[in-house]
């Protein structure tokens, strides 16, 4: 399917688009501020940092992640410069980018040319850190049911 094939519209009560990339950028920051109140290890990397993360496309979608003092929140748009910004060339890109669960990924993207960075790149490798953190862990008894779902679903489709 076409991501960019479905019609953009701005949600102005939640302040968020239709876009996709625009909407799994607001779950990030959703899942970041859930983090900033229960994960130690994300509040460690941010409890003390005041940053502005800018995910944007050429086409104009913007969404900052904003990081005061350990607190999250997200706004819609270039309200102000950021620290950091990460360009797509399109909300495909942006969105395929992230559900590959990789920040290496982003690495590689930007030295192909295919993201571009603006800012300061000591960021990246905060940000990289956050986006670890971000998968929930799955309790053991739901790992080995997936894992067992996983080799069922790999016998019946290999021939």
């Amino acid at each position: 399917m076409n991501l960019s094939a479905i019609p953009v519209v701005k949600l102005p009560v939640v302040d968020v688009s239709t876009d996709p990339l625009d909407l799994l950028v607001a779950g990030i920051a959703l899942r970041m501020k859930q983090l900033a109140k229960t994960s130690p290890k994300f509040i460690e990397l941010t409890h003390d940092r005041q940053l502005r993360i800018q995910i944007s496309t050429q086409k104009g979608m913007a969404r900052q992640i904003i990081i005061d003092q350990g607190a999250v929140s997200s706004v819609s748009g270039e309200v102000e410069p950021a620290d950091l910004v990460l360009q797509f060339k399109n909300s495909d890109q942006g969105v395929k980018t992230f559900l590959q669960g990789d920040p290496a990924v982003i690495l590689s993207g930007i030295q192909k040319g295919s993201i571009q960075l603006e800012g300061d790149q000591r960021l990246l490798v905060i940000f990289a850190k956050l986006l670890r953190l971000l998968p929930p862990k799955l309790p053991n008894p739901l790992q080995e049911k997936i894992q067992h779902a996983k080799a069922f679903i790999r016998k019946k489709t290999s021939k």
